[in-house]
């Protein structure tokens, strides 16, 4: 039966080392374990109070009895040092320069820089504790101005976006999409591979839509003919009468039907500003992911007999935006842009 009889020096080391955000919780519940034993409380209590078994009680004790305070504080965890450890810099200066595709990749990069071989498993442990992760690429316009973008949405973009916030102005992002019918194939958690049937022909339902900012509401043009500058202005009319007296700012690319004459006249006709966007910068066009919420919603993976019942299951996405995709929508249009500022040459 261990019995310790402690100084008044050690129970202040004890105690001042509980109080040490520095130690432990693992260790402090030692030191707990040799405080209760002192003030007389018995093993099997000591055990109970603390959720331990009784052996690692006394394993504590003669942990204290044969190092002090010391050893019991002492990290006796073996941590291998990897044999990369010497090459570590110079490996996340390679994979950050040039990703590799997979594993099979990875292990010879690691081989041809260091000369040490490893499983793929071992590659893919390795890529992951560096901080590395499997990511999809995204596509970048190849003739995209990275300083440009940045320019036109500090100088020209932001300042309507704050008139927007405190109620000055209404703005709304602008663009059409074309959905053809047909097969939208996508991932999707399943037992076994599931084949989706697939239409024929290239039949499309147009939509031109705008989106506000702040509260996404959506105002659209949806036709199967083809989008052109009458479209356009028809959309002008129908946001002018939602909102007759307010400023009204329209950001759009630079479609040719959208920059022309008849178009840009009439904005004026109708007292709304056009804010272009610069060329080749979908990821500034907030509506973009509008057009990809309702492919994810409604058509991918889905199967549609006929064009009317293809067209209708975009209708119900879209005027579901102000109902059940309402909370969806709004995580999606947050005013966070991305910027093409590390894209691969």
């Amino acid at each position: 039966m261990i019995n310790l009889e402690l100084t008044e020096k050690e129970m202040t080391d004890i105690a001042e080392a509980l109080d040490d955000p520095a130690v432990s919780d693992k260790n402090k519940r030692k030191l707990l374990v040799i405080r209760m034993h002192t003030e007389g409380a018995k093993h099997g209590f000591i055990a109970k109070v603390l959720n331990l078994h009784a052996n690692t009680v006394t394993n504590h004790l003669k942990e204290y009895a044969d190092g002090g305070l010391a050893g019991t504080l002492e990290d006796r965890y073996y941590r291998p040092s990897s044999e990369l450890e010497p090459f570590l810099e110079c490996l996340k200066c390679s994979f950050r320069i040039t990703p590799v595709a997979d594993a099979k990749q990875a292990v010879k990069r690691i081989e041809s820089l260091t000369g040490i071989r490893l499983s793929e498993s071992q590659a893919r442990r390795f890529m992951k504790s560096i901080g590395m992760k499997a990511r999809k690429a995204c596509p970048v316009p190849g003739k995209v101005d990275p300083q440009l973008q940045l320019e036109f949405y500090t100088h020209e973009l932001l300042p309507m976006l704050k008139q927007a916030r405190s109620g000055e102005r209404k703005v709304f992002f602008v663009d059409a999409a074309h959905f053809v019918m047909g097969a939208f194939l996508g991932m999707i958690w399943c037992f076994t591979r599931v084949f989706v049937k697939t239409s024929p022909g290239r039949q499309r339902y147009n939509v031109l839509g705008a989106i506000d900012s702040h509260n996404q509401e959506l105002i659209s043009i949806r036709t199967t003919e083809n989008i052109n500058s009458t479209s356009v202005v028809a959309l002008f009319e129908k946001i002018r009468e939602k909102y007759p007296d307010n400023e009204i700012t329209l950001v759009m690319d630079n479609a040719r039907y959208q920059r022309c004459h008849f178009t840009r006249d009439n904005a004026k006709i109708h007292g709304i500003d056009i804010l272009f966007l610069p060329p080749y910068s979908p990821n500034l066009n907030l509506i973009e992911r509008l057009w990809k919420l309702t492919k994810r919603r409604c058509l991918t993976n889905q199967y549609y007999p006929d064009f009317k019942s293809f067209c209708r299951a975009i209708d119900k996405c879209l005027d579901d935006l102000s109902g059940p995709l309402k909370d969806e929508l709004t995580s999606l249009m947050k005013l966070n842009f991305q910027f093409f500022q590390n894209h691969k040459s």
